[in-house]
């Protein structure tokens, strides 16, 4: 379907990023990027989980390696993934040090987090009932 919107993610150090949500059959071009997946909250939630953090030079290319049996792909879907989040970034040093940051700030259980609450990140507010009427009525 594509894109959904912009979600600010403020991290452990306090820096706010601006992060694109898209759905998960989206075709992506082979840009660099930093990419989460996501489990959006339900009704009123303010919490949305990450699941996976991820970077790579061609997110197109990365995301079909991603879905090969037992990747991070089929790991996030099995904890209810339905969000893509992504920050273009060309720079390689960039995108592993915003990588970084983020699998410190929400310790995905996709990238090895641990406990039931790993993950989760606070939204200003809950996120818009539309989203996930465009989402397929989740």
């Amino acid at each position: 379907m594509g894109r959904l919107l912009t979600l600010s993610l403020t991290s452990h150090r306090g820096r706010q990023y601006p992060v694109e949500l898209f759905t998960p059959d989206t075709v992506f071009t082979d840009t660099g990027a930093v990419y989460l997946y996501l489990r959006m909250p339900e009704g009123r939630s303010v919490q949305a989980q990450v699941l996976y953090v991820g970077e790579t030079e061609a997110l197109g290319r990365q995301l079909l390696h991603d879905r090969r049996p037992g990747g991070p792909w089929d790991r996030a879907e099995a904890k209810g993934f339905d969000t893509i989040g992504g920050l273009a970034l060309a720079r390689p040093e960039d995108r592993a040090m915003i990588a970084r940051e983020f699998i410190h700030s929400w310790h995905p259980p996709c990238n090895d987090g641990h406990g039931a609450l790993a993950g989760l990140v606070g939204l200003a507010a809950p996120a818009p009932f539309q989203m996930k009427r465009a989402m397929g009525g989740k």
